[in-house]
């Protein structure tokens, strides 16, 4: 801002200066600008508005005219056909009458849109068309080329955009908008003949208009409108008022600072002050004034220190006298601190050395020797649960005892207060003796410096000595220094032994997880595994360590690498998949994002479970829940059927023997037989299915062997017909084994079935046994198509079948699944598309029967 010496001068010039003039019209600039951008966005948001009510309307608009159309070109005709031509239902043929009652139902989900369709002379009162209407009735027949008219009206208090549409009667209206006398009579019961009759043709009768207040969409623009003037003026004030204050700052401020510099330090001759002889000049003539007096002044001054030339080297020189004693001085200084310096140093070297306080603590001692006039020295170490002070070193001070009763308590108020004077509270700490020695002629020789670090006293530093009253406080500063660092080492030392042992603990913890866990960093490069990991893939810690896990050469296959999660982008939130490896086992990999304080991922922690046997458990649960859900509504199903099919079957016999003469019907009931029969046979395989489920095994010493020859001769001579060979490898040694040979035979049966049914004609079938880790296994294997992976999951479903219609039921494999689950076995398969098909069933031995045997 100006001075008040400035805006006086300013008056007496008498002109606006061309600063004024200059922000005058910037101000103008700028409240123009802030005006017309506020135009400009009230108009176009308005104008979006306007635009999106105009959407809205055109979809009313299209969905009454849909309907009015289907009224009147389906409906109103087809009414015609059914009734006759006198009749007329209002609701049912009226469009006008549907529309409205159509958009007052919408009105009443929408309230805030208006639809009206009136005319002039309606045949009902209510709509008869008000003033704004018949001006719109009257525009449309003055304008016959214009479709419609929108645009924002106002009515009582609020603004509506209003969509208006011309309605013409067509010959289909004149029916009932025509002659009163050819008018339906509903329409005159209802309305009187007065109103609505004898309109024209191909003129402009009423209109049809949608409303749609739109006060709440202008206020929110008028008020966007107003922040946005406000936000302008406000941002352009701003850079108003950053111009104004640069201007005046750069320019006009400087240039009156200097005067007011000249104005208040330069004299004349005669005492006058510089204002005084350009008060009526400009602030260039003033300047050149103040220059003019400058040049002057220099000129006397020079002719000054000409003259205290002459006296200025007496004067050097007696300084120079002065600063070379000061010199010596800090020459003295500097030294001392340069060896209390190297002393801090070495000490600092020997604690850096060893992680072992008996290796640290006596090199110190020497260092600290060398700087203090003292004979001997000792260092003792706090036991806190004794309260005593152990020692643990000592340096030509015979005389120091071993321990000594010590309260630390006592030191902890002088060490907050930082006095200096730590040899007093230690010797009262140390249990009412005076001195840290056992004589008393050498107590009072005796000097103490605490062993503390964040105000906790860990031990004591005594010296011992004739001269230790020479030690001035320079020296016990230093002394309480090296106690601190000391005192910090002692404690660094022993947190590390802490954290080492916390350390081992941990990884005892880690490395005892039997799942495989890694610590990844932000470029999944491994940091840690447990082992765990190791032991899977055979390598050693080294191997692995700051190694992505893609470069990692594992030998066996890593599951971590079968994900789909990118291993180069980090989750920000735990991450879960299941995959399976080349093993074919399954694992469940986690990813767990470790953050640094600012949020960002820095570590991942990768765990990795095998769930195989989870998974195999919990899809036997599935299958055996399947499959007794299934037996259930198969028994019921079966029950229900088979009394008709029965029925059936009994009254075809009669019809056979009453039409014996007629070969079509034989024909015909043979067919029915044909198919009942075929029922017959799957209620059959349902109640096998059923019972499978509900009957219990009846478990007896069997020979695998002697129930596989028994199925291979049933069905041997029906392969050799298909030139299928069966080939068994049993193994002579399998011992007996608990089973109901009954429904092993049925199991073992339906595989070969299906197997032979499988490879069609001319294949190898092999049929295998053996007794391994007290258990049966028996395969079933064909060199036929084999199946492919995506059925292979379905096979034991009931009602799955690959085969052609009417070939099979899909119970077979279903039936033997609950057979051999009831033997608490387990059957499997395992098969590829063009590598043939192989079934294992496994027994295992029952307890209670090789208890018994």
């Amino acid at each position: 801002m100006l001075k008040a010496d400035d805006v006086s001068a300013e008056s007496r010039r008498g002109t606006i200066g061309l600063q004024s003039k200059f922000l005058l019209g910037l101000a103008c600039i700028f409240l123009c600008f802030c005006i017309v951008a506020t135009t400009l966005l009230y108009l176009h948001e308005k104008k979006m508005l306007e635009e999106d009510v105009f959407q809205k309307t055109e979809l009313i608009m299209a969905a009454v005219e849909s309907t009015r159309g289907y009224v009147r070109e389906v409906l109103r005709p087809k009414m015609y056909e059914v009734l006759d031509d006198k009749t007329f239902i209002l609701e049912a043929m009226s469009t006008s009458y549907i529309s409205r009652v159509v958009m007052d139902r919408f009105q009443d989900t929408l309230p805030s849109f208006e639809y009206r369709r009136v005319a002039i002379n309606a045949t009902n009162p209510n709509f008869e068309a008000n003033a704004l209407e018949k001006e719109k009735i009257k525009f449309f027949n003055e304008n016959p080329t214009a479709s419609d008219w929108h645009g924002i009206v106002k009515s009582g208090n609020q603004h509506l955009y209003m969509r208006f549409l011309p309605v013409q009667y067509s010959t289909s209206c004149f029916r009932c908008h025509g002659d009163p006398s050819a008018a339906p009579q509903t329409v005159i019961h209802l309305y009187g003949d007065q109103h609505g009759f004898n309109h024209k043709p191909d003129v402009v009768s009423g209109v049809v208009s949608v409303g749609v207040p739109i006060n709440v969409g202008l206020m929110p623009i008028l008020e966007v409108a107003w922040k946005v003037f406000f936000i302008t003026f406000i941002s352009v004030f701003s850079l108003y008022g950053i111009i104004w204050f640069f201007f005046n700052r750069l320019i006009i401020s400087d240039l009156h600072d200097l005067l007011e510099i000249f104005r208040d330090n330069l004299r004349d001759e005669h005492g006058e002050q510089l204002y005084e002889q350009a008060r009526t000049k400009d602030e260039f003539g003033e300047l050149a004034t103040s220059i003019h007096v400058v040049a002057r002044h220099l000129q006397k001054t020079r002719k000054q220190l000409e003259d205290y030339a002459e006296n200025l080297e007496k004067k050097v020189e007696d300084r120079t006298i002065a600063l070379q004693r000061s010199e010596n001085i800090l020459r003295e200084k500097v030294s001392t601190r340069g060896q209390e310096l190297r002393t801090l140093n070495t000490i600092s070297e020997l604690i850096t050395r060893s992680v072992h306080l008996v290796d640290i603590l006596p090199s110190v001692l020497q260092q600290a020797l060398k700087v203090i006039p003292a004979s001997g020295a000792g260092i003792y170490l706090l036991d806190r649960k004794k309260a005593m002070l152990v020692l643990q070193c000592r340096e030509n001070a015979d005389v120091l005892d071993e321990t000594i009763p010590f309260d630390p308590s006592v030191c902890l108020p002088f060490l907050d207060e930082k006095m200096l004077d730590f040899d007093g509270f230690i010797q009262e700490a140390a249990c009412s003796q005076i001195s840290l020695a056992s004589e008393e002629a050498v107590l009072v020789n005796n000097f103490n410096v605490p062993l503390c670090c964040r105000g906790q006293v860990l031990g004591v530093m005594t010296f011992v000595g004739d001269k230790l009253e020479k030690v001035d406080a320079q020296q016990q500063e230093l002394l309480f220094s090296i106690g601190h660092q000391i005192g910090v080492t002692i404690e660094s030392l022993q947190n590390i032994s802490r954290l080492m042992n916390s350390k081992e603990l941990l990884q005892s913890v880690f490395d005892g997880i039997s799942d495989v866990v890694i610590l990844l960093d932000s470029k999944y490069r491994i940091k840690m595994v447990n082992k765990a990991f190791l032991d899977q893939h055979d390598m050693v810690l080294e191997e692995v360590l700051n190694r992505s896990l893609a470069d990692l050469p594992t030998p066996n296959s890593c599951p971590l690498k079968a994900c789909k999660t990118p291993l180069t982008a980090l989750p920000t939130s735990p991450v879960v998949e299941q995959v399976q490896n080349q093993d074919n086992n399954i694992y469940e990999v986690t990813f767990y994002p470790q953050f640094s304080e600012q949020g960002d991922v820095h570590n991942v922690v990768c765990y990795s479970k095998n769930i195989t046997e989870k998974k195999e458990i919990e899809r036997r649960n599935r299958q055996t829940e399947k499959l007794v859900a299934v037996g259930q509504l198969a028994a019921g199903v079966a029950h229900e059927i088979n009394n008709p099919l029965g029925v059936i079957l009994c009254y075809t016999d009669i019809i056979k023997e009453n039409s014996l003469d007629n070969e079509e019907i034989m024909a015909d009931i043979e067919v029915i037989e044909r198919h009942t029969e075929n029922c017959r046979r799957i209620v059959a395989d349902l109640l096998d299915f059923s019972r499978s489920k509900k009957l219990e095994i009846n478990r007896q010493p069997e020979s695998i062997n002697e129930i596989i020859g028994n199925v291979l001769s049933m069905v041997q001579q029906q392969f050799i017909k298909k030139r299928i060979n069966l080939v068994s490898e049993l193994d002579t040694a399998t011992p007996l084994f608990p089973m109901d040979s009954r429904r092993m035979k049925q199991v073992l049966l339906n595989l070969i079935m299906n197997a032979g049914q499988a490879i069609g004609n001319t294949g190898n079938i092999t049929i295998r046994s053996w007794s391994e880790n007290a258990g049966l296994f028996i395969e079933v294997e064909d060199d036929g198509p084999g199946i492919s992976k995506d059925i292979q999951d379905k096979i034991f479903d009931p009602f799955f079948s690959t085969k052609e219609p009417g070939e099979g039921s899909g119970l077979g494999l279903s039936v033997s699944y609950g057979i051999i689950h009831e033997h608490d076995g387990e059957i499997m398969v395992r098969s590829a598309p063009g590598q043939g098909t192989c079934f294992t069933v496994v027994l295992p031995a029952v307890q209670e029967y090789l208890t018994n045997k």
